[in-house]
């Protein structure tokens, strides 16, 4: 097997001249014959909530604009899109992301992942929910954010494939796997449905995120953007250069296996071999991941029982329907009363309810813990 190759680059600031030269060499050099002959493209940034660029929870707009004009000046469809963790509405986070201004200044399709359907799918007996979008677009550009994270202690390109499960499944999958080792599982079950549809990850990591990541942590400097058609290989060489080793990472090895890749065989660029960035604080993450890394399962059973959540339609229903209509697994049913009610057995925490009701008459009814770990 040919051994990948890690593109990085050393871009000091969000400048769009220099992101838009490194995404044009890397995109020229792709010779997947999907990049001339598909029409649609499906680029996947990291949208875990409404916060704004400079905040380095998100990919930054900047670093979207530029593979955006790359494809428009090959007369591509553009398509961008995510789901959001937590409640909070799309349009809130594209405004807040920047990401609505990119919409109003291009001719592209802001998509929200958790309202385009899904098929469930199954990965060495993993059954998984991916939307429908990602199945919909030839050409899938996958753009992360380069941080630390309390459970998998990184976050790159795989953990970014996450935001391609819709809605609130996301967090369902969380509460069913909330150890390191069994949520590595899942997340290596993904990527084995999704790995034929990438076509190129790139990991924004100009400003990104240590200590607590993937949102609590402190902005940090790296002036790095990194980019590979091998997801493997790139988070390798990302998590290294922040100190962290494979496995820190509890999907690495896994996922470097499924490829048979060897570590060392991994490409880069000459001045950035053996490179360690400086003062990266990995310290809390490494700690709180081992403390999750092997969770009872009396312990897992029990924290499934008091994290729940659901959707609920609130006395601000004005009886318009748009949630029965919208509900895809027909959890949602008109009641004599005349009003709507979620059956919480059926219901597949999709959240669809909550983002089409046009009156904002759906609530979510949180638990205590779940209040705790849903913002």
């Amino acid at each position: 097997m040919k051994q990948p190759f890690v593109q990085i680059r050393a871009i000091d600031s969000y400048d769009l001249p220099q992101i838009e030269d490194a995404v044009k060499q890397w995109f020229d050099q792709l010779r997947d014959p999907k990049m001339g002959r598909s029409k649609r493209v499906l680029i996947k940034p990291n949208a875990l909530g409404a916060y704004l660029p400079e905040q380095a929870v998100t990919t930054h707009p900047i670093v979207l604009e530029a593979i955006i004009r790359y494809f428009l000046k090959r007369k591509k469809e553009v398509w961008l899109g995510d789901s959001p963790g937590g409640t909070v509405s799309v349009q809130k986070v594209w405004d807040t992301c920047g990401w609505q201004d990119l919409a109003d200044r291009y001719p592209i399709k802001l998509v929200n992942l958790s309202t385009a359907g899904y098929r469930e799918l199954k990965y060495d007996g993993i059954p998984i929910k991916i939307s429908e979008a990602l199945f919909q677009c030839g050409i899938v550009i996958n753009v992360a954010k380069y941080k630390t994270h309390s459970l998998m202690a990184f976050t790159g390109a795989l953990k970014n494939l996450y935001g391609l499960i819709p809605g609130m499944i996301k967090s369902e999958y969380h509460r069913t796997n909330p150890d390191t080792q069994s949520f590595a599982e899942l997340l290596l079950a993904l990527y084995g449905l999704c790995r034929s549809k990438i076509t190129y990850s790139i990991i924004d990591g100009i400003v990104g995120m240590d200590g607590i990541g993937p949102s609590a942590g402190n902005p940090k400097h790296f002036g790095l953007l990194m980019g590979s058609d091998n997801i493997p290989a790139l988070d390798t060489i990302a998590a290294q250069m922040m100190g962290l080793k494979i496995t820190d990472v509890p999907y690495l090895w896994g996922a470097l296996h499924r490829e048979g890749i060897l570590p060392s065989r991994i490409h880069v660029p000459h001045s950035f071999i053996n490179h360690r960035l400086a003062d990266v604080d990995i310290r809390v993450v490494k700690m709180r991941k081992e403390g999750l890394k092997y969770m009872p399962k009396i312990l897992r059973y029990a924290f499934r029982q008091v994290y729940y959540y659901y959707p609920e339609v609130s006395e601000r229903c004005v009886r318009c329907g748009v949630c029965v209509k919208s509900c895809p697994v027909k959890a949602i049913a008109w009641q004599p009363n005349g009003y709507p009610r979620v059956d919480r057995d059926t219901c597949i925490k999709c959240m669809c309810c909550h983002e089409l009701c046009p009156t904002q008459a759906i609530d979510i009814h949180k638990s205590f813990v779940a209040r705790r770990f849903l913002k």
